[in-house]
Parts: C-alpha cells; sequence; structure tokens
C-alpha cells in the first residue's frame, strides 16, 4: 500500500507540470493571442465601416479632387481591413490546428502518468495476493471459530449467571499455575480516623506460597487509582465475629509490617469464604480442624464400588453400542451411586442384574462418580502441566511428559486411573462393535478425568487437549501404567536422537550392566537380532540391584517416510519355503536393518531386571540375574547386537523388509523358550565365543496384534488391531515372524505384535 501511495503522489506531484501548466501557457499564448487579433480585427472592421459611411455620403456637387482623394483612402482602408481580415482567419485556424496535437499531447502525457499509477498498483495486487489469500482462509477459520465457540461461551455465560457469579470471584483456579498471585478481588478496608471511621475499597491480591499480600486503593466511581500500592506480609487470618462489628462478612488479618489488626470487608459470604481458604484463616473460636475431604471419595468403597461397575459392565461383553456416551436414567443413576457408596448397604447391592440396572445405568454412575470427586484424578495442580504436554509438537515429548506427569499423581488417584484407563482400553479393543474408538473415548472422559477448576472460555477451549491426554492414556496404557518414566537427560538423549534418525524397526533392547563400558570397535561381519533374554534356572552370577533399563519408546512419534520408491524385494514366502521377488514399497537410503554395529566379547555377567509392581501401584526394580556363557555377557551381547540405535519406529511402528534382510542377517538371538532355558542361534563366527551351549528349537507361541497391517505382497498377513495369531513362530527374513490367521500362514512384521504366552 506504501507503494501505491507513493506513486500516487508522484502522479499528482508531476500533474501540475506534465497537465495543468502547458494546458495555461497555451490558452495564453495561442488562445490569448487569437483574442488580442480578434480585437485588432474589431477595430479595422470598425474603421473601414466608418469610412465607408464617410465616403457614401459624399455629395455629387463635390469636387472632382475630393473625390479621388476620398476613393484613394477607401481604397486604403479596404486594403487594410482585407489584411487584419486574413490575419485573423490565420489565427483561427493555427489555434485550431494546435488544439488537434498540443492539447491531445498534453493529455496523453497526464494517461501515461495515470496508467504507470495503475500499473504499479496491479502489479502490487499480484505480489501481495497470497498474502491476501492468506488472510481471507485466515478470516473464514476465524468466523468459522468464533461462530462454534459462540454457542459455548453463551451457554457458560448463562450458566454464571444463573448462578448469580458466586464462581466469578473464585479466580484460583485460572490463576494457579499462570499469574503470581493465587487469589485478586475487591475488600474494603476498616480505617480509623479521627472523627469516624471509613471503610475504603482497596483492590487485593495474595500469593499463598510466599504469603505476599497487595493493596492497591481504587474506586470504580472516582475512577482514581494511586500508581503504588503497598506489599505486606500475612501472619494470620481470623474471621470477624458477627457481634463484634455492625458489618457482615468481615475478617481480621494480621500483618508484620503494622502493630494493629486489619479488618477487612469481603464482597459476600462466598467471597470472605474463598479468601480465608487461600490465607488459612481460622475461626473465632478455635475448634478442632476438619479433616480434609480431598481423598474422602478415594476411599476402599468408593474402589471397590469402581471395581464392581467395571466387572459389572465388562461381564456384560462390552458390545453396546455407544458404550459410556448413550446416558443412562438420572434418578436410576443417583440410587445406584447411593447404594453402592453406603457401606452398610453395598453388600446387598445386586449389580449384575441386568433388568435392574442396564449397562448405560452403571456406564452413567461411573462417569458420575468420576465427575462428582472434590478433585478430578488429574488433579488441579497438575492440570494445565497435561493440558502444556498435550500441546507439544512432539508425539514423542508429548507421550513422555505424559508418562512422567502421570506419575506425579497421588498414589490413590494413579490407582483409580490405572484402573480406568485399562478399562477404557478395553472398551477400545471392541471398538469395531460398540463403536467407542479411543477418540470416542476422549471425549467422553476427557472433561471428567481432567475437570477444570475454573469454568471459562480458555477451559473450554483447552477440552480438545482434555481429550487429546485421554486418548494416549488409553492407547500407550501398558508403557505408562506398566514401566516407571525415565529421567530427564535419558529422555532428552532418546528424543534427540529420535529426531536425527530415521525410524525402521522396533527391537526390544536388554538393559545395560552396571558398571559395563561400550564395546569396541569391530568390523560388521555379524548382525543380529535381540530380544530381551532372562534368567534361566541354572548357574547365574550372585544378583544385585539394577540400574533402570531404558524404556521401550521406540514405537511413538509421527515421522512416517516419505520418500518411498518401488524396487524388487526378496521376500520369504512361508507357504513355498523359499525366497521369491515381489515389487514393493521399501525406504531409500535408510531402510537397510543390517548396520555394522560394534560387537565386542567382555567378561562379566550382567542381570535384566524387569520392573514389579508394589502394593501402591508404583513399579519397583526386581533382583535378578543372567548366565555366564563362557566369557561373554548374554545381556550385553544382546545389547551389542542390537542393529542399530537409529532403528526407532514411528508411532505406529512401521514395518519394513529390505532386499538383503535376508542374507545379511546371520545371528538371531530368542526370547525364552517354553521350559525357560533361552535359546541362541548364532553364526560360526560368534558361537566359538558362546561355549559349547544347547541348541533348542523355538516353541510355536501365540500374539495380540497392535496396528493395523497391510500385506504388500501375497506372503504377508493382513490384520486389524487386537487380533489374536496363532502358531507363530521365528521367520528366516529377520525381523518377521510366521503365523497363522484364519488358516493361512504369513508373514508378520515382528513389531507389530506381543506375544500373550
Amino acid at each position: 500500500m506504501n507503494r501505491i501511495e507513493d506513486e500516487r503522489e508522484r502522479m499528482l506531484e508531476k500533474a501540475n507540470e506534465q497537465f495543468i501548466k502547458p494546458l495555461e501557457n497555451f490558452r495564453k499564448n495561442h488562445i490569448g493571442g487569437v483574442k488580442e487579433g480578434k480585437k485588432a480585427f474589431d477595430r479595422q472592421t470598425q474603421k473601414f465601416c466608418a469610412s465607408l459611411d464617410r465616403y457614401l455620403n459624399l455629395k455629387t456637387k463635390v469636387a472632382e479632387s475630393q473625390l479621388q482623394e476620398a476613393d484613394a483612402q477607401l481604397q486604403l482602408e479596404r486594403q487594410e481591413f482585407y489584411e487584419q481580415s486574413m490575419k485573423y482567419v490565420l489565427q483561427l485556424q493555427e489555434v485550431q490546428e494546435r488544439k488537434k496535437f498540443e492539447f491531445v499531447e498534453t493529455l496523453l502525457v497526464f494517461m501515461y502518468s495515470l496508467l504507470t499509477f495503475y500499473h504499479e498498483g496491479h502489479e502490487t495486487a499480484v505480489d501481495d495476493m497470497p498474502y491476501l489469500q492468506r488472510l481471507q482462509f485466515t478470516l473464514q477459520k476465524t468466523r468459522s471459530n468464533f461462530d462454534s465457540t459462540r454457542e459455548q461461551a453463551e451457554r457458560l455465560m448463562l450458566k454464571m449467571l444463573e448462578g448469580r457469579g458466586n464462581r466469578t470471584l473464585d479466580q484460583t483456579g485460572t490463576l494457579r499455575g499462570k499469574m503470581k498471585w493465587t487469589r485478586q478481588g475487591y475488600l474494603y478496608l476498616l480505617e480509623k480516623k479521627t472523627i469516624a471511621n471509613v471503610w475504603t475499597k482497596y483492590y487485593c491480591c495474595y500469593c499463598k506460597d510466599d504469603k505476599n499480600f497487595y493493596m492497591l486503593p481504587y474506586n470504580q466511581s472516582t475512577a482514581k487509582m494511586v500508581a503504588t500500592g503497598e506489599n505486606v506480609i500475612l501472619q494470620s487470618c481470623v474471621r470477624r465475629a458477627s457481634d463484634s462489628i455492625d458489618r457482615r462478612f468481615c475478617m481480621d488479618l494480621t500483618v508484620a509490617e503494622k502493630t494493629g489488626v486489619l479488618t477487612f470487608q469481603a464482597l459476600s459470604e462466598e467471597d470472605r469464604k474463598s479468601w480465608m481458604d487461600v490465607m488459612d484463616g481460622k475461626e473465632p473460636v478455635y475448634n478442632k480442624p476438619n479433616s480434609q475431604l480431598e481423598d474422602s471419595s478415594l476411599d476402599e468403597i468408593g474402589f471397590l464400588f469402581i471395581k464392581r461397575c467395571i466387572s459389572a459392565i465388562e461381564g456384560r461383553g462390552l458390545d453396546d453400542q455407544g458404550l459410556y456416551r448413550v446416558v443412562g436414567v438420572n434418578s436410576k443413576v443417583t440410587k445406584l451411586l447411593a447404594l453402592g457408596l453406603d457401606k452398610k448397604k453395598a453388600d446387598k447391592l445386586d449389580i449384575n442384574d441386568p433388568i435392574q440396572y442396564e449397562t448405560k445405568t452403571i456406564t452413567s454412575a461411573v462417569k458420575q462418580y468420576l465427575r462428582t470427586l472434590p478433585e478430578p484424578l488429574m488433579t488441579y495442580n497438575l492440570h494445565a502441566d497435561f493440558i502444556g504436554a498435550a500441546k507439544r509438537d512432539s508425539q514423542s515429548l508429548r507421550l513422555l511428559d505424559i508418562h512422567t506427569l502421570t506419575h506425579k499423581l497421588p498414589n490413590s488417584n494413579f490407582e483409580m486411573l490405572d484402573i480406568i484407563i485399562a478399562h477404557l482400553r478395553r472398551v477400545s479393543q471392541n471398538a469395531e462393535v460398540n463403536l467407542m474408538t479411543v477418540a470416542n473415548l476422549g471425549v467422553c472422559f476427557g472433561p471428567t478425568l481432567m475437570r477444570p477448576e475454573e469454568e471459562s472460555v480458555a477451559a473450554i477451549m483447552d477440552i480438545k487437549f482434555c481429550n487429546i491426554v485421554i486418548e494416549i492414556l488409553v492407547e500407550n496404557y501398558e508403557m505408562i501404567f506398566k514401566q516407571a518414566p525415565e529421567d530427564k537427560d535419558l529422555r532428552t538423549n532418546l528424543v534427540k536422537s529420535r529426531d536425527q534418525n530415521q525410524p525402521v524397526k522396533r527391537m526390544k533392547k536388554a538393559p545395560d550392566p552396571p558398571g559395563s563400558s561400550p564395546a569396541p570397535a569391530r568390523p560388521p561381519t555379524v548382525t543380529a537380532t535381540a530380544m530381551s533374554v532372562s534368567t534361566p534356572p541354572f548357574q547365574a552370577t550372585p544378583p544385585f540391584q539394577a540400574t533402570k533399563s531404558p524404556r521401550n519408546y521406540e514405537n511413538i512419534g509421527n515421522n512416517y517416510p516419505t520418500n518411498r520408491g518401488f524396487r524388487p524385494v526378496e521376500v520369504y514366502n512361508p507357504t513355498t519355503g523359499s525366497f521369491e521377488t515381489q515389487t514393493n514399497s521399501v525406504q531409500g537410503s535408510q531402510e537397510s536393518l543390517n548396520s555394522s554395529y560394534s560387537n565386542s566379547v567382555g567378561n562379566g555377567s550382567a542381570g535384566f531386571n524387569p520392573y514389579a509392581r508394589d502394593p501402591t501401584g508404583r513399579y519397583q526394580q526386581a533382583r535378578s540375574s543372567v548366565p555366564s556363557y563362557s566369557n561373554v555377557s548374554a545381556t550385553e551381547f544382546a545389547n551389542r547386537l542390537i542393529l542399530s540405535t537409529s532403528d526407532v519406529p514411528t508411532f505406529g511402528s512401521i514395518k519394513k523388509r529390505t532386499p538383503n534382510d535376508h542374507s545379511s542377517m546371520s545371528t538371531s538371538m530368542q526370547g525364552l523358550s517354553s521350559s525357560g532355558r533361552p535359546s541362541v542361534f548364532m553364526s560360526e563366527s560368534v558361537s566359538g565365543s558362546l561355549g559349547n551351549y544347547s541348541i533348542a528349537q523355538p516353541p510355536r507361541r501365540t500374539v495380540r496384534t497392535l496396528y493395523h497391517c497391510e500385506a504388500e505382497n501375497p506372503s504377508e498377513l493382513s490384520f486389524t488391531p487386537n487380533v489374536i495369531i496363532t502358531n507363530v513362530r521365528q521367520s528366516k527374513e529377520p525381523g518377521w515372524l510366521e503365523g497363522t490367521l484364519n488358516g493361512q500362514n504369513g508373514l508378520i512384521p515382528e513389531n507389530y505384535v506381543e506375544f500373550i504366552d
């Protein structure tokens, strides 16, 4: 726009030089000259006409000499008249001809200047067209967001008006974690003057952490505010007895900076109660303090009620469509809650009776119980942290942060959340029938488990992030609730390595033994696929307390491969027992699973200690050990045979097979066999270091699918999540298993399933 305005000003400045002045000069010089010529012509005409009249008035009796003189004079006047007439006609002709080029030429110059201005505007419009289109799209999106949230904001306004603004006075929820002050609001201070007492209005702020109380005199009537207020340190807060003062809603504050007592009047009883809550106020008569009721509902009877409800729901098959979305009758739900939470009547409650208690009644009771807790399961203190974790751009960081925050919950909240999320995971696994996907469950339980302390427009906008938190908890239940969170440094290293490397295939990695040092470099002659190695029932090194093993965060993230080309792939077909060439879509530069990992044989032994759960619901590290294979530690060897630290799959576990996988993978390390002894298959280059270890064929096992998989060639199996595949055994192709599904044998990506036997 500045360019256009500059060009317009330049055009107007040149208009005076290029248009006005040339026209003015043409008018003065040429048209003015014609006017002067016309005046001379008019004078000559009058003179000639006067001479002609005098000549015609001569009498016949005049002398001949006078007549000749009159004839000569008339002839002279006629000649001058003719000359002046011709000059005037010539001037008229010149002016008319000059108009055809000088005036039009001036207009043409001005038109060029005007077109230059228009052209500048056109080019500016073309250059700014992408910005204008983006602005138009942003405006449409903003208008759409406004329309979508206006109705919710209006409902919130009506709800707040119906509640007479009681909740609006309590700003602790919105201010906690976002501002310095725990509570803010207006209070009237009793100031004792010489003549009479005066109540002065103050805007007060209080920080509970350091007990800082800030007072700023302000009155809306006068609209005058002092530039600086007064900061004091609160020592005590006591409710003022009603019979000791003529005003209501009063309380006495004792501060360190003043000797007397400051008497404040709140705006209402609710407002005074809120101020006293944050200031740890006391009653005038000091009674025995009431016990806190924060966890009163999360007691034994509450846990028993939830477990009975979940048992009844799951006992009916989880096949009802719209489970947890269909609402039960309110009176029946209230009655069920009253009976289930009554210690005396709970034993008489027959919740398994489908006639008396429908499934929708039980599900509504579960949600109502969670909704009416004094504090939501995710707690008010961690609410903002959970929302912030859900807003992280990286899927990996979202999961890691939510994992850590979940383990910060109080023990009772953690145990109840564990029960609820485990149940919701089982519900989502039957989504094909009940239509309750993880997203639908997030919509149902997001506002319930993460209820905001203050209902506001900002809280409405954060509802979708509450739903995301619940979705992540359900989708990653095993990792979040069955594994301890990693420390901050290890989390940072995992995220950095995940962002720098292209994800390929997930491999489980056993923990490194304490005090072990990295293996020295070794020529890339052996690669292997390692699974978890556990403790066999024979000779082992003495047990020790294992260090925390890194959690398996590989199947997170959202970095799907983008560069995929078509090239022939040699694939093992379990039906024929041979390799066949297929055209498969694989990744380019980082598709190979054959990484030359440093494998060095060291002395000593190490232990792999899975996490064991204690009665509080947390996970401790159990003591275990692994056998000593000649001169190499099995766990250390397994760690060093991991394909590559860059093999971190994405969220959803991308399956990969490369043309050289079947030839390059010369060593594989299997898990425990049914007899409890690990079966290890090594190439000749490695078997010597392991000694004479007995070789056993692995048993055929059963797995459960974790993700959706579409077969890319006839030798693979297609399946959906939560499907049982039997007769599973290790495939000749590394990273793949063979199994039977619906009577059909085929290959299964190893990182798409988990063993359940």
